[in-house]
């Protein structure tokens, strides 16, 4: 019986650590929301263990923000909101679309990270994106901390 229970207690401890070596690679995302000059805002982060995989910003943007009054005359602007864009068209790994709604614009930026090169990315004037500093990857824990430090929430 004492054997028994030895080894059925090894087999539970044996079960535990590999489940929990599993989870250590384990894949999260997470959405934060937040609003900045109006502009309504959801971050979907997507990390395998810390590193940042995949980052997706849907951004919904009344008319009146950027100065039209409607759908049709937004339209009318597609051209020139779509120039936005130029420059990261040729860097592999950003995606981003705009569609057109009856109140607002919904612009959808994309950044595959296990594909684009961030220094890349950085040498286009007016872009931002966080870069590395003595680790070679994008910390999801970090990149998270400054959100929340921006005023978005983590939703689930």
């Amino acid at each position: 019986m004492k054997k028994t229970t030895f080894r059925m207690t090894g087999l539970l401890f044996l079960l535990t650590a590999i489940l929990s070596l599993a989870a250590c690679g384990s894949e999260e995302t997470v959405t934060l929301q937040g609003s900045e000059f109006g502009v309504d805002m959801e971050v979907t982060i997507d990390a395998k263990d810390d590193e940042i995989t995949k980052q997706t910003v849907q951004s919904e943007i009344p008319y009146s923000v950027i100065g039209v009054a409607s759908k049709e005359e937004a339209e009318s602007m597609d051209e020139m909101l779509q120039a936005e864009f130029e420059p990261f068209e040729d860097i592999d790994g950003i995606e981003f679309s705009l569609d057109y709604e009856e109140e607002q614009l919904t612009q959808i930026v994309s950044v595959d990270l296990t594909v684009a090169d961030i220094d890349e990315i950085n040498s286009i004037p007016d872009a931002s994106f966080p870069e590395p500093e003595d680790d070679e990857y994008l910390s999801l824990e970090e990149t998270v901390q400054l959100f929340e430090d921006e005023g978005f929430e983590v939703v689930e």
